[in-house]
């Protein structure tokens, strides 16, 4: 069975071709939020690298959320595109949760954080249980200080990625060690990850089709929020 993921909930641009539990290929962007004029050229790239067409693919992964408003809508519009095109069924996955998976079966509470600008974050913790990654806290729109407080209030001890974790790592590390943050080569979303979530996904039933694709933003868009604002001060 062959899953292609893709994440473009922040500014990386991910994708991922998975056959099975082995990574046929990945090609992952980090570098500006062009993911409209981008994301298919990536996927076609990826898919004749490896001699494969889209019909080729069996089941469809994507990061639904939460994350930037647009990139998480083109990926989701990109991947609905395909499903529908090839009839394939698909496995959304919580952005935070497969950044998560990137650090796999560590003893310790895996926090990924989202900036979400304004000193808002998008975060989460998440924690392996024989070898399952359960949820401890769920996905939600916090501060960053919101965030400290409860990791200091249940003595988590924590590890951090993402580019929240980023932005932050001065007011992080001014509360817990330098070695709570994951290295830059697990810092960023990665298609693989998602993918490799999916297949377990995927085992479990856990897919939709193209009409059942939606996307988690946990918050209104900052466009929807200024005309609630000025509506109320009306």
């Amino acid at each position: 069975m062959k899953i292609l993921a893709i994440d473009t909930s922040t500014v990386v641009a991910s994708v991922c071709i998975i056959e099975d539990e082995k990574i046929l290929g990945e090609i992952n962007i980090n570098y500006k939020q062009n993911h409209s004029t981008i994301i298919m050229p990536l996927i076609d790239e990826l898919l004749a690298k490896l001699d494969l067409d889209i019909q080729d693919i069996d089941c469809f992964a994507v990061a639904k959320g939460p994350g930037s408003f647009t990139g998480l809508r083109i990926g989701v519009a990109t991947i609905k595109a395909m499903a529908q095109a090839s009839n394939n069924p698909i496995v959304a996955i919580s952005t935070l949760q497969a950044m998560a998976y990137n650090i796999f079966d560590t003893s310790r509470y895996i926090v990924p954080i989202i900036d979400a600008k304004s000193e808002r974050i998008f975060s989460g913790i998440y924690k392996f249980e024989e070898d399952k990654l359960e949820v401890v806290l769920e996905d939600s729109p916090l501060t960053i200080l919101e965030l400290i407080e409860y990791i200091e209030s249940n003595d988590i001890n924590p590890i951090f990625l993402g580019d929240g974790a980023t932005v932050y790592k001065d007011l992080l590390s001014s509360k817990f060690s330098r070695e709570c943050f994951a290295p830059s080569n697990l810092n960023i979303q990665k298609a693989s990850s998602l993918a490799s979530l999916a297949i377990d996904y995927f085992k479990a039933g856990k897919v939709i089709s193209y009409r059942e694709l939606e996307i988690e933003y946990l918050r209104k868009p900052q466009a929807q929020r200024e005309l609630e604002e000025r509506l109320n001060k009306k």
